[in-house]
């Protein structure tokens, strides 16, 4: 992505297109109105490749909220600033709804507290560095252990807790291919919300408060999301939500269904069937020939070590009747990786997982190896292995019958059963089978986790609470942590990506730079654009946050100027005014009509209470 500034006057063109300069700026007010003449606003042509998708972030750049220095690395802007500190006042809001303080931690973590909770090593993009002292230091993604070590020694009681505390800071992750602009920077703007409870049973219900606060944010924000049951990764913990919007956009892929509450990231696993594993001459075979076999398609992976492959068996899709298009056959990895757990450590990016398999169990090396070349078949539930026999047999011939093989199926008995094909668009619902499955791209926006006593056991967070009943001992344990993050400055791009249009950004009124722009043209209108301003800026109770431009440029521009930076309601001081009338316009509610200047401002705030 190639900038341009270009430091003369002149017109802006549609969002998406090869675009805009500096507009003229004077600075001959000294009121203490908010006027755009005073209001730094760099107009950037940003070259996109031809037939590319115009990105959130490109918009941003193009309406002067923000400014890329550095791959992944983006300075924000006065427009882009008022943008982020709304949101974090909103932010501050809801967290004070909660009873969470407000703390700021440093950006500087040391890399031995990283190595005690076990996250330095499992955790690659690091900002890693040496003080003159050489002591190892990094530039903190995240401060779980950071906060942890502060309230060690802060809190010995459960009459101490619980605790919230929260902050919003600069993080760190030096990404390998940053992409995405704001959405996966290497330097980003996150809220992070940590609570400490007695008891397991405090920290759910804790947990489901600050879930609830989450909707409350985000019902204000006026964009549409989803809440979805989430992986927790490397964060810990075995309860955890994410939030999103859906949007093309996106990353991740979410799973709802038309019928019942099912909402979750593709990546979730719900529960791990109860397994048997048994080796190869244990496995009963039926002795009778089926009717019927379950039409299966079979899909390879190999573990790192390339020493082990695995086979995964599932029932075949059938195509749609009257479809000329086949269905997909996928497996869900992580399905998968689940079941295997620690059993088979995968690695899921080999084109070829036969060959890198072949190539390992022929391995001149192999001797010094004490771990046996070794084949798992994974069977979903629908297929039998009767069904895979042939399959088996002919593995058994074509490798070595002293290699090790193992059958893995659903146990008899297990409430969940293995079901390895990946879901698709249309397929029953897996939780009540009535339903349609609906999958949709979604920009991640917020996380809440449960992490239990991960990080407080191994940081010596304890609190000391009496023994069992006769016994007069004080026994430790760990306190309950929960750790839940909003992306502020993701969030910034992912508005501006659903609420966008071809005529550029489109803001909720909660976060606009400004709620209201005034646009006029001629000297004699000015008075005019004061005392709408004026009253905007009086409305008791609740002042419009408004903004006059008076800029040296003609009406048509500060049009599509207005449009392109997503202002929620323009005052177009125009043709109308021989009538003694003002244009209204609101795009996102599609509203535009000559209202008597009489009748804005209640027009205004009655279009404002719907955004």
């Amino acid at each position: 992505m190639r900038l341009r500034i270009i430091a003369q006057a002149g017109q802006r063109p549609k969002a998406g297109r090869p675009c805009c300069q500096y507009g003229s700026v004077r600075f001959n007010h000294t009121d203490s109105r908010q006027r755009l003449s005073s209001f730094w606003i760099p107009h950037v042509r940003v070259e996109v490749k031809e037939g590319a998708v115009t990105d959130a972030t490109t918009l941003l750049m193009q309406a002067g909220y923000v400014r890329q220095t550095y791959a992944g690395i983006f300075h924000m802007l006065p427009l882009g600033l008022r943008v982020q500190e709304k949101l974090e006042r909103l932010i501050d809001k809801y967290m004070r709804s909660l009873g969470a303080s407000k703390v700021s931690l440093s950006s500087v973590s040391s890399q031995a507290l990283w190595a005690k909770s076990g996250r330095l090593q499992s955790d690659s993009e690091f900002f890693k560095f040496k003080d003159r002292r050489k002591i190892s230091l990094l530039l903190a993604p995240t401060h779980e252990e950071e906060i942890t070590t502060l309230m060690a020694p802060a809190v010995t009681s459960p009459k101490s807790l619980p605790v919230r505390l929260y902050q919003i800071g600069r993080k760190y992750r030096d990404e390998l291919r940053p992409r995405g602009g704001l959405l996966r920077g290497r330097e980003f703007l996150m809220k992070d919300l940590y609570t400490f409870d007695a008891t397991e049973q405090d920290a759910h219900r804790t947990y489901d408060e600050i879930r609830q606060g989450y909707r409350n944010f985000l019902d204000e924000l006026t964009v549409k999301y989803v809440e979805v049951r989430a992986d927790s990764g490397n964060m810990g913990g075995n309860l955890s939500h994410e939030y999103h919007f859906p949007n093309h956009a996106g990353e991740d892929q979410i799973l709802t269904c038309s019928e019942c509450d099912l909402a979750r990231n593709e990546e979730y696993v719900d529960q791990t069937p109860i397994l048997s594993v048994q080796n190869l001459q244990d496995v009963p075979v039926a002795g009778s020939i089926q009717d019927k076999p379950i039409p299966s398609f079979r899909k390879d992976y190999v573990s790192k070590d390339g020493l082990t492959l695995v086979r995964t068996f599932a029932p075949r899709k059938q195509s749609e009747p009257g479809s000329e298009t086949a269905p997909r056959q996928e497996i869900n990895s992580y399905i998968l990786k689940a079941i295997l757990n620690r059993m088979v450590e995968l690695d899921t990016g080999v084109e070829n997982p036969l060959k890198r398999f072949n190539q390992a169990r022929t391995s001149t090396q192999l001797e010094k190896i004490p771990q046996k070349p070794t084949v798992y078949y994974i069977l979903d539930s629908q297929v039998s292995f009767d069904d895979i026999s042939e399959q088996v047999q002919a593995d058994v011939k074509e490798f070595s019958a002293d290699m090790q093989y193992f059958v893995v199926q659903t146990a008899e008995g297990s409430p969940n059963p293995i079901r390895l094909r990946k879901l698709q668009q249309g397929d029953p619902c897996p939780q009540c089978d009535s339903g349609k499955i609906d999958i949709q791209h979604a920009i991640e926006i917020g996380h809440t986790f449960h992490l239990g006593t991960r990080y407080s056991s191994k940081l010596g967070l304890n609190v000391s609470i009496e023994g069992h009943e006769g016994q007069h001992n004080q026994v430790k344990t760990p306190v309950e942590m929960g750790c839940h993050g909003i992306g502020v400055s993701r969030l910034i791009a992912a508005v501006a990506s659903c609420l966008s249009d071809n005529y550029g950004l489109n803001w909720p009124r909660v976060i606009a730079p400004f709620e209201v722009a005034i646009l006029s043209h001629r000297t004699e209108e000015a008075k005019l654009a004061e005392e709408l301003y004026d009253n905007l800026s009086c409305v008791p109770g609740n002042p419009v946050d408004s903004i006059i431009d008076d800029r040296l440029n003609t009406l048509p521009f500060k049009m599509k100027d207005a449009d392109m930076i997503g202002y929620p309601i323009l005052l177009i001081l125009g043709k109308g005014l021989k009538d003694n009338k003002v244009e209204v316009q609101c795009r996102r509610l599609k509203f535009r009509e000559q209202i008597e200047t009489n009748f804005v401002v209640p027009v205004v705030q009655g279009l404002l209470q719907r955004l």
